[in-house]
């Protein structure tokens, strides 16, 4: 006795085809919308953020804020720099506060808000530190007028010209996207001296992954108290 085989209808086969390429299609279509953005960032958002570097590290209004604060506060000690970094803290923590809106005054600071602004999101916040970590200019508010214990600082200023940190993801000054921080040094043109720091806070929504891989590595301790050395 022979069996009989039941042949499946072509239209059922047909359709399953059709599923298993609507199935193929919307994986690579979420592979590619998830994909997609660090590869744009990559290609354009990084490049944007180098020559934004480039430009700012010799912007005269930048280097002459930082000559100006390195010599006038040559002369303070840590116990002073201290004491403003507890009003400076205090102040952020209240939303306001006479110091830091004379720094949130000064032109270097005005300056900094419209290069923030011109980089169209790239760039939301910015920090002008000084050669020993203190800030010199800032167009938002911040949490520490000393930075001399920061990852942004000790990862770069003590290392010279090639002196770099990309910090962990984290929130930003206002809360509303990923970011990560990253950080160059900031040299005088008339002596090719390091003068100081600049910071800039970058949106992770733009740059992606490969815009914000985190170097040096920092510890779980650095990460959680943003500081290299903690007691």
């Amino acid at each position: 006795m022979s069996d009989s085989v039941a042949l499946e209808p072509s239209s059922s086969r047909r359709l399953r085809r059709l599923l298993v390429i609507a199935l193929i299609g919307t994986v690579l279509g979420l592979a590619g919308a998830l994909i997609l953005p660090h590869v744009v960032g990559a290609l354009w958002y990084r490049p944007r953020l180098e020559r934004l570097f480039a430009q700012m590290r010799r912007d005269p209004v930048l280097i002459e804020a930082l000559r100006q604060q390195n010599l006038a506060l040559a002369g303070k000690d840590q116990a002073w720099v201290a004491a403003q970094d507890r009003v400076w803290n205090e102040e952020r923590r209240k939303g306001e506060g006479p110091l830091q809106r004379a720094v949130l005054d000064l032109p270097a600071s005005r300056h900094l808000r419209d290069l923030i602004a011109e980089s169209k999101g790239l760039v939301t916040h910015a920090l002008l530190i000084d050669e020993k970590g203190r800030v010199a200019a800032e167009p938002f508010p911040s949490f520490n007028f000393e930075q001399f214990d920061k990852p942004k600082f000790q990862d770069t200023f003590p290392h010279g010209v090639d002196g770099r940190h990309v910090s962990w993801l984290q929130l930003s000054w206002d809360g509303t996207h990923p970011v990560c921080w990253q950080a160059r040094v900031m040299l005088d043109p008339a002596t090719s001296a390091p003068i100081g720091v600049l910071a800039l806070e970058v949106n992770y929504l733009k740059v992606g992954y490969f815009g914000c891989i985190e170097a040096p590595a920092h510890t779980a301790q650095e990460k959680a108290t943003n500081r290299v050395s903690s007691e």
